[in-house]
């Protein structure tokens, strides 16, 4: 019998031989694409990893070029073999690794992540996971100098969260200014002021945390600045989330870095 290949067979020499090159070359591409034109990376990573990121993603795409110029010169040459040897393709070798196509098919789901960092990628954490984080984040002890006479100061929520518990003193009769993405309070009358922090990735991410009284919530993952006092001046070193009466907010766009825990510009 002259039959044909299996319907699979011109699949397979692809998926075989070109198919680990163009995974390398889309994981690359994803991450340069993610780092170089665009602060996307930010979302997932620390700034710190920029280089790191930029470095594997030229790796990856000249190890996947690299690997299609391979594979392209060895076709060429044994179709170059096969014409001067007669052969018309369809030898003994029609079988061979049938039984492996189904397992090849499924590799190409590792291209998902590269395609989604490519098309469609993800957003930062946000309220999600700021409610799904039972505790808040605890805040080491650190040297806190007396605020000045500004009537209103700018505060990074880990250094107000900080002060509020172990020198709330130094907050006592001082407005600050908090920046941060709002999340679901535990009654309709309070709401939290959240920041996420990392440590290397945001599959580490940590919650920092304030409840927030007196305005209206805005809606869940909305960036605001928020101006007020601390209310009460007990904070659990256990579960530090302090409680703000708020005298105004305005709502503001997300940070170009949304992990990095900075006080509000002024203005």
């Amino acid at each position: 019998m002259t039959g044909g290949p299996p319907a699979d067979s011109e699949d397979e020499p692809l998926l075989g031989g070109l198919g680990s090159p163009l995974l390398l070359v889309l994981t690359g591409a994803g991450l340069l694409h993610i780092t170089v034109p665009s602060d996307v990376y930010l979302r997932y990573v620390k700034e710190g990893m920029w280089p790191y990121l930029v470095a594997s993603g030229v790796l990856l795409a000249v190890l996947g070029f690299a690997g299609l110029g391979v594979e392209l010169a060895r076709r060429l040459k044994e179709t170059a073999d096969d014409v001067m040897g007669g052969h018309d393709g369809h030898g003994d070798g029609l079988g061979h690794d049938h039984g492996h196509g189904g397992a090849k098919h499924v590799a190409w789901l590792l291209a998902a992540p590269a395609l989604t960092l490519l098309f469609v990628a993800p957003p930062a954490l946000g309220s999600y996971t700021a409610s799904q984080d039972g505790a808040a984040s605890g805040v080491e002890r650190s040297a806190y100098e007396e605020l000045g006479d500004a009537p209103v100061t700018p505060m990074a929520l880990e250094e107000f969260i900080g002060r509020s518990v172990h020198a709330p003193k130094t907050l006592r009769g001082h407005e600050v200014r908090l920046l941060g993405f709002v999340s679901a309070g535990k009654s309709p009358d309070t709401w939290y002021l959240n920041r996420l922090k990392l440590s290397c990735c945001a599959a580490d991410a940590r919650t920092l945390r304030v409840e927030v009284h007196g305005v209206p919530a805005p809606a869940k993952d909305a960036w605001v600045e928020v101006t007020g006092v601390l209310s009460a001046e007990h904070v659990p070193v256990e579960n530090p989330v302090p409680i703000m009466e708020a005298a105004a907010l305005k709502p503001v766009a997300a940070p170009r870095n949304p992990y990095h825990d900075a006080p509000p510009a002024d203005g």
